[in-house]
C-alpha cells in the first residue's frame, strides 16, 4: 500500500478509496478496496469503487493503446489494448477496447471478457484480491511477447530495477505472471520452482509481498527485511515493510524510518511515511514539519501534494497549499481544474463559476458518487442559489451511498441554511 492508501490513517476505507480515485491513482484505488474486501466488506459502494478503478486503469491503456495505434506502433498498441481489456468492467468501456483492437492491424489475439469477471476487480501490482481456490497454470510460450508483457507490469519500477527484472529466469516469470494475475495461493509453488542460486533481493520481495497479502504478516516481513538487507536503498522494498509494520505497532515503522533517515536512505520516501503516520497519530505539528522535509527533498507523489496541502491549509499556510494542489492533473480528459483544487476554492468561497464547472463535469463522469452532487450544492449556496441549492442538498444527504463524514457535512449546512 503506497503513499496514497494512508492519507488519514494506515487503515483502508471508503474515503481513501474515493481520495484516490479522485487523484487518478486508480491502482492505488484497486490496491485498498482489494484489502476492505479481504477483510470482509462487501458492500455496494465498494464494489463500485472496485469497479471505477479497474475501469481507470483500463481507460490509461486503452488511451495508450490508441495514441500507439496513430504512431504506427501496431504491436505496442495491442499490448496496452490487450492489458486494457483484461481491467475492463464496464459493458461500453469493453467494447470500446474490442473496437480499437479489431481496428489494429497487428496479429495478437484479443482477449474477451466474461460474464463472471465484472463481479471483482482483477489483481494487480503489491495488491491482488482474495484468490480463489481454482487451478491455474502458466505457459509462456503463450504469451504474446513475453517482455513487453512484463515491461507494462514493470513500467512504473525504478529503471534499474526494471533492467533487474527483465534479467530474472523463466521459473521467476511463471510465479510472478501469476501473482499479477491475481493468483496469489497458486503462485506460491511456483516461487518455490525458483532455483536457490536465483533466489536474490527480488525474488525475497516479491515473496515477501505475497505473504503479506496472505496474511502471513511475520513471514512477510521477515522476508522483506531481508531483500532490503541485501538492497538498502530500494524504494519498493522499504515502501513494502512499512506497509507492513504499520499493520501493527506503529513504534516499529518508527524505528525503521529512522534507521533509513540517519543513515540518509531515500530521505524524501522515509520523511513523507513518517508524515503519515505522524498524521494518523493526530500530531499536525510534526506531520508539518515532515512534510515540508519529504518535499524540499524531491517527493511528488500526486497524493502527498494533497496530504500536504491540506496540513498546509490547516496550518494557515494557504498560498503553500493552493500552489501544491495546482500542480496536480487537471480534471478530465480535457484537462482544466482538479478535484482537490475545486474542493479547495469551495472551502475558500472562491472561483465559484470555474468549480461549479468542474463538479458538473465529474458528476456527468461518476453519476454514482454523490460526493460530486454534494459539492455543486454547495456550491449552489455559496452562489445564493439558494432554491436550487437546498434542494439538491436535501436530495444528497439522503443519498445511501454518501461517505458518513460527507453525511454529516451536508447536515451541518442543512441545519445552518
Amino acid at each position: 500500500m503506497g503513499i496514497l492508501g494512508k492519507l488519514f490513517g494506515s487503515k483502508p476505507s471508503i474515503e481513501k478509496i474515493q481520495r484516490a480515485l479522485e487523484q487518478g491513482s486508480y491502482a492505488e484505488a484497486l490496491h485498498l478496496g482489494e484489502d476492505l474486501l479481504a477483510g470482509g466488506d462487501k458492500t455496494t459502494e465498494l464494489a463500485d469503487s472496485l469497479i471505477a478503478a479497474a475501469d481507470g486503469l483500463a481507460r490509461l491503456n486503452l488511451d495508450e493503446g490508441i495514441r500507439s495505434q496513430q504512431a504506427g506502433n501496431a504491436q505496442l498498441a495491442v499490448e496496452h489494448l490487450q492489458l486494457a481489456m483484461s481491467q475492463a468492467r464496464s459493458a461500453e468501456l469493453i467494447k470500446n477496447i474490442e473496437i480499437a483492437l479489431a481496428q489494429n492491424s497487428a496479429e495478437s489475439p484479443i482477449l474477451t471478457k466474461e460474464s463472471d469477471q465484472l463481479e471483482t476487480a482483477v489483481g494487480s501490482a503489491c495488491g491482488s484480491c482474495a484468490p480463489d481456490t481454482r487451478e491455474a497454470e502458466v505457459s509462456l510460450g503463450d504469451l504474446p511477447d513475453l517482455q513487453s508483457q512484463i515491461e507494462l507490469i514493470i513500467a512504473s519500477y525504478p529503471v534499474e530495477m526494471q533492467q533487474r527484472y527483465l534479467a530474472q529466469s523463466d521459473s521467476f516469470f511463471k510465479a510472478f505472471l501469476l501473482v499479477h494475475e491475481g493468483e496469489d495461493l497458486q503462485a506460491l509453488p511456483y516461487w518455490d520452482e525458483v532455483p536457490r542460486e536465483e533466489r536474490d533481493e527480488l525474488y525475497l520481495f516479491e515473496l515477501g509481498c505475497l505473504h503479506a497479502r496472505l496474511g502471513n504478516d511475520t513471514q512477510g516481513a521477515t522476508l522483506l527485511q531481508q531483500s532490503l538487507d541485501l538492497d538498502p536503498e530500494n524504494p519498493l522494498v522499504i515502501d513494502a515493510l512499512l506497509s507492513l509494520l504499520e499493520k501493527g505497532e506503529h513504534s516499529s515503522a518508527h524505528k525503521l524510518l529512522q534507521q533509513q533517515v540517519d543513515a540518509g536512505v531515500q530521505p524524501a520516501l522515509c520523511y513523507a511515511r513518517q508524515c503519515e503516520l505522524q498524521v494518523a497519530a493526530q500530531d499536525s505539528v510534526a506531520a508539518f514539519d515532515s512534510a515540508r522535509k519529504a518535499l524540499a527533498a524531491g517527493y511528488a507523489d500526486p497524493g502527498f501534494f494533497v496530504l500536504a496541502a491540506g496540513l498546509f491549509e490547516e496550518a494557515g499556510q494557504l498560498e503553500e497549499a493552493e500552489q501544491l494542489l495546482s500542480g496536480l492533473p487537471g480534471g478530465g480528459c480535457g484537462g482544466g481544474i482538479n478535484l482537490p483544487l475545486a474542493e479547495f476554492w469551495l472551502r475558500h468561497n472562491r472561483e465559484l463559476a470555474k468549480i461549479l464547472d468542474t463538479f458538473n463535469g465529474a458528476c456527468r463522469q461518476e453519476p454514482d458518487n454523490p460526493r460530486w452532487q454534494l459539492r455543486v450544492a454547495q456550491t449552489y449556496l455559496a452562489r445564493k442559489w439558494r432554491k436550487q441549492g437546498l434542494e439538491l442538498l436535501q436530495r444528497v444527504v439522503g443519498d445511501p451511498r454518501l461517505d458518513d463524514t460527507l453525511r454529516l457535512e451536508a447536515e451541518q449546512l442543512l441545519a445552518q441554511s
